[in-house]
């Protein structure tokens, strides 16, 4: 019996997300306006995304099926290693989406960002603060002028 690459585990991961979300999650969180199949919503920028995940996971697990180099053992202590980076990865997330409801979207998206950039190396602050400075007026334009998303205020912001 053949071990799956990396790739290919991962891809088929991020596939059943794509799914899920396209299928699940988006039709139960996002509100509709009804305006129609074509209209600029949140809804459909979600679909469009969760579609764009499904094929780039798609061709993930093509090239991992298609890549014939010699599959290495694993190393157990680097296993260990990325699992523990993975999980804070996803606590960091979790404890993000819970300080939104009491700091505000803007006030926790600046903080974790700042975490995310420190805990993935990025040791410079001044491109740390160049990045949130280009991303977070992005994200207010984006979402709340063009899409007219509600985004969680919370008591600070």
């Amino acid at each position: 019996m053949s071990r799956l690459r990396n790739e290919v585990i991962s891809g088929l991961v991020l596939m059943a997300f794509a799914l899920s979300l396209h299928l699940f999650i988006i039709p139960s969180q996002v509100d509709t306006l009804n305006e129609g199949p074509v209209a600029l919503s949140p809804s459909l920028f979600c679909h469009i995304t969760a579609f764009l995940l499904l094929i780039l996971s798609l061709s993930l697990v093509i090239s991992g099926l298609r890549d014939k180099r010699q599959l290495k053992p694993v190393d157990m202590a680097d296993l260990a290693y990325k699992a523990s980076r993975g999980g804070a990865a996803i606590l960091f997330s979790v404890l993000y989406i819970f300080s939104m409801e009491f700091f505000g979207y803007f006030v926790s998206t600046v903080a974790f960002m700042a975490l995310f950039l420190w805990y993935s190396g990025v040791r410079s602050w001044k491109g740390g603060a160049l990045f949130l400075a280009a991303v977070l007026p992005f994200i207010y334009l984006l979402f709340v002028k063009a899409l007219k998303v509600l985004l969680p205020s919370g008591l600070l912001i």
